[in-house]
Protein backbone atom coordinates (compact mmCIF):
# COMPACT_ATOMS: atom_id res chain seq x y z
CA UNK A 1 0.00 0.00 0.00
CA UNK A 2 1.64 3.58 -0.98
CA UNK A 3 1.26 6.51 0.84
CA UNK A 4 -1.07 9.42 -0.33
CA UNK A 5 0.04 12.42 -0.73
CA UNK A 6 -1.18 15.78 1.44
CA UNK A 7 -0.33 19.50 1.29
CA UNK A 8 0.41 19.80 4.43
CA UNK A 9 0.60 17.96 7.85
CA UNK A 10 -1.51 18.72 10.84
CA UNK A 11 -1.28 18.41 14.36
CA UNK A 12 -3.37 17.30 17.70
CA UNK A 13 -4.38 19.69 20.20
CA UNK A 14 -2.97 19.55 23.28
CA UNK A 15 -5.94 19.30 25.46
CA UNK A 16 -6.70 15.79 22.82
CA UNK A 17 -3.42 14.48 23.00
CA UNK A 18 -3.13 14.22 26.86
CA UNK A 19 -6.72 12.64 26.94
CA UNK A 20 -5.70 10.18 24.56
CA UNK A 21 -2.59 9.49 26.75
CA UNK A 22 -4.73 8.98 29.67
CA UNK A 23 -6.78 6.61 27.81
CA UNK A 24 -3.53 4.89 26.17
CA UNK A 25 -2.57 4.20 29.36
CA UNK A 26 -5.67 3.22 31.33
CA UNK A 27 -7.30 0.99 28.69
CA UNK A 28 -4.32 -0.92 27.74
CA UNK A 29 -3.85 -1.60 31.64
CA UNK A 30 -7.10 -3.09 31.40
CA UNK A 31 -6.46 -5.15 29.08
CA UNK A 32 -3.32 -6.25 29.77
CA UNK A 33 -3.96 -6.91 33.51
CA UNK A 34 -7.34 -8.88 32.59
CA UNK A 35 -4.88 -11.89 30.99
CA UNK A 36 -3.67 -12.70 34.70
CA UNK A 37 -6.61 -11.28 37.16
CA UNK A 38 -9.49 -13.60 38.56
CA UNK A 39 -12.52 -12.17 40.05
CA UNK A 40 -13.79 -13.76 43.16
CA UNK A 41 -15.84 -16.77 42.86
CA UNK A 42 -17.38 -18.72 45.91
CA UNK A 43 -15.13 -21.28 46.46
CA UNK A 44 -12.40 -20.26 44.50
CA UNK A 45 -9.11 -19.43 46.42
CA UNK A 46 -7.31 -16.38 44.39
CA UNK A 47 -3.44 -16.32 44.42
CA UNK A 48 -2.00 -13.09 45.86
CA UNK A 49 -1.09 -11.90 42.43
CA UNK A 50 -5.13 -12.91 40.99
CA UNK A 51 -6.59 -10.72 44.21
CA UNK A 52 -3.91 -7.78 43.56
CA UNK A 53 -4.58 -7.76 40.05
CA UNK A 54 -8.33 -7.48 40.08
CA UNK A 55 -8.26 -4.61 42.72
CA UNK A 56 -6.22 -2.26 39.86
CA UNK A 57 -8.18 -3.46 37.59
CA UNK A 58 -11.64 -1.67 39.72
CA UNK A 59 -9.54 0.96 40.87
CA UNK A 60 -7.61 2.13 37.21
CA UNK A 61 -10.98 1.08 35.32
CA UNK A 62 -12.36 4.26 37.42
CA UNK A 63 -9.70 6.05 36.49
CA UNK A 64 -10.45 5.30 32.61
CA UNK A 65 -13.96 5.78 33.38
CA UNK A 66 -12.82 9.46 34.42
CA UNK A 67 -10.52 9.89 31.54
CA UNK A 68 -13.20 9.16 28.89
CA UNK A 69 -16.34 11.48 30.42
CA UNK A 70 -13.39 14.21 30.02
CA UNK A 71 -12.74 13.04 26.40
CA UNK A 72 -16.49 13.01 25.74
CA UNK A 73 -16.72 16.76 27.41
CA UNK A 74 -13.65 17.85 25.49
CA UNK A 75 -15.24 16.21 22.25
CA UNK A 76 -18.44 17.44 22.25
CA UNK A 77 -18.29 20.91 24.26
CA UNK A 78 -14.79 22.20 24.39
CA UNK A 79 -12.76 21.31 21.39
CA UNK A 80 -12.88 24.72 18.59
CA UNK A 81 -11.15 22.67 15.40
CA UNK A 82 -12.41 19.32 13.65
CA UNK A 83 -10.89 17.17 16.04
CA UNK A 84 -13.67 16.50 18.22
CA UNK A 85 -16.86 14.76 17.41
CA UNK A 86 -16.73 15.83 13.78
CA UNK A 87 -13.98 14.21 13.43
CA UNK A 88 -14.99 10.85 15.90
CA UNK A 89 -18.85 10.78 14.00
CA UNK A 90 -18.05 12.40 10.48
CA UNK A 91 -22.00 12.08 9.66
CA UNK A 92 -22.56 15.84 7.93
CA UNK A 93 -21.87 16.27 4.18
CA UNK A 94 -18.10 17.58 4.49
CA UNK A 95 -17.39 14.51 6.62
CA UNK A 96 -19.00 12.08 4.07
CA UNK A 97 -17.35 13.76 1.12
CA UNK A 98 -14.12 13.00 3.06
CA UNK A 99 -14.98 9.69 3.79
CA UNK A 100 -15.58 8.74 0.34
CA UNK A 101 -12.43 10.37 -1.10
CA UNK A 102 -10.31 8.74 1.35
CA UNK A 103 -12.10 5.23 0.68
CA UNK A 104 -11.55 6.20 -3.53
CA UNK A 105 -7.69 6.38 -1.98
CA UNK A 106 -7.96 2.89 -0.61
CA UNK A 107 -9.11 1.00 -3.67
CA UNK A 108 -6.20 2.90 -5.60
CA UNK A 109 -4.09 0.96 -2.85
CA UNK A 110 -3.33 4.57 -1.53
CA UNK A 111 -3.32 5.01 2.72
CA UNK A 112 -5.03 7.86 3.58
CA UNK A 113 -3.29 10.37 5.97
CA UNK A 114 -4.57 9.71 8.85
CA UNK A 115 -4.59 12.59 11.64
CA UNK A 116 -7.36 15.68 12.66
CA UNK A 117 -8.41 15.72 8.70
CA UNK A 118 -8.59 11.98 8.34
CA UNK A 119 -12.21 11.08 7.49
CA UNK A 120 -11.97 7.19 7.64
CA UNK A 121 -9.39 7.31 10.36
CA UNK A 122 -11.82 9.97 12.44
CA UNK A 123 -14.85 7.06 11.88
CA UNK A 124 -12.40 4.39 12.95
CA UNK A 125 -11.55 6.06 16.22
CA UNK A 126 -15.18 6.94 17.15
CA UNK A 127 -16.44 3.29 16.83
CA UNK A 128 -13.20 2.34 19.14
CA UNK A 129 -14.39 5.19 21.30
CA UNK A 130 -17.70 4.03 21.72
CA UNK A 131 -16.75 0.50 21.99
CA UNK A 132 -13.69 2.15 25.29
CA UNK A 133 -16.86 4.19 26.62
CA UNK A 134 -19.27 0.94 26.44
CA UNK A 135 -16.46 -1.03 28.33
CA UNK A 136 -15.68 1.59 30.93
CA UNK A 137 -19.82 1.95 31.75
CA UNK A 138 -20.32 -1.70 32.10
CA UNK A 139 -17.03 -2.21 34.03
CA UNK A 140 -18.19 0.87 36.49
CA UNK A 141 -21.39 -0.50 37.21
CA UNK A 142 -19.98 -3.98 38.04
CA UNK A 143 -17.68 -2.11 40.56
CA UNK A 144 -21.08 -0.51 42.41
CA UNK A 145 -22.92 -4.26 42.40
CA UNK A 146 -20.12 -6.51 42.35
CA UNK A 147 -20.67 -8.81 45.22
CA UNK A 148 -17.18 -9.17 47.30
CA UNK A 149 -17.62 -13.14 47.97
CA UNK A 150 -18.50 -13.64 43.65
CA UNK A 151 -22.00 -14.94 44.48
CA UNK A 152 -23.50 -13.03 41.27
CA UNK A 153 -26.96 -12.61 40.72
CA UNK A 154 -28.72 -13.21 37.59
CA UNK A 155 -28.21 -9.22 36.95
CA UNK A 156 -24.48 -9.11 37.53
CA UNK A 157 -23.69 -12.05 35.80
CA UNK A 158 -25.63 -10.67 32.64
CA UNK A 159 -23.29 -7.22 33.04
CA UNK A 160 -20.09 -9.18 33.47
CA UNK A 161 -21.04 -11.15 30.62
CA UNK A 162 -21.75 -7.73 28.41
CA UNK A 163 -18.55 -6.47 29.82
CA UNK A 164 -16.74 -9.26 29.03
CA UNK A 165 -18.10 -9.18 25.06
CA UNK A 166 -17.51 -5.37 24.67
CA UNK A 167 -13.89 -6.10 26.19
CA UNK A 168 -13.26 -8.83 23.25
CA UNK A 169 -14.19 -5.66 20.84
CA UNK A 170 -12.05 -3.53 22.47
CA UNK A 171 -9.36 -6.20 22.29
CA UNK A 172 -9.80 -6.08 18.16
CA UNK A 173 -9.76 -2.48 18.09
CA UNK A 174 -6.17 -2.64 20.16
CA UNK A 175 -4.41 -4.43 18.09
CA UNK A 176 -5.53 -2.76 14.71
CA UNK A 177 -5.40 0.66 16.02
CA UNK A 178 -1.80 0.01 17.09
CA UNK A 179 -0.98 -1.97 13.66
CA UNK A 180 -2.87 1.02 11.59
CA UNK A 181 -0.37 3.31 13.83
CA UNK A 182 2.52 1.42 12.78
CA UNK A 183 1.67 1.05 9.00
CA UNK A 184 1.40 4.94 8.97
CA UNK A 185 4.54 5.25 10.45
CA UNK A 186 5.79 3.38 8.06
CA UNK A 187 4.88 5.34 5.29
CA UNK A 188 5.87 8.41 6.79
CA UNK A 189 2.91 10.15 8.29
CA UNK A 190 4.33 10.58 11.30
CA UNK A 191 1.25 9.79 13.38
CA UNK A 192 2.89 9.01 16.79
CA UNK A 193 4.05 12.13 16.73
CA UNK A 194 1.24 14.10 15.97
CA UNK A 195 -0.70 12.41 18.92
CA UNK A 196 1.63 11.67 21.60
CA UNK A 197 4.13 14.62 22.00
CA UNK A 198 3.11 17.92 23.89
CA UNK A 199 5.46 19.47 21.68
CA UNK A 200 5.37 20.05 17.64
Amino acid sequence: MKQSSTPHVTYWNTGTRLLHWGMAVTVSFQLLISLIMEHPKPGRVLTSTQALSFELHEWVGLAAVGVIIAHWVWSALLTRDDSGFRHLFPWDAKGRAKLLMELRQILRFQLPQGGPEGGLAGLVHGLGFLAVSAMAATGAVLFFIYPKNGAETPFVGNVADLHSLIANLAWVYWYGHIGMALLHEILGHRVLARIFLLRQ
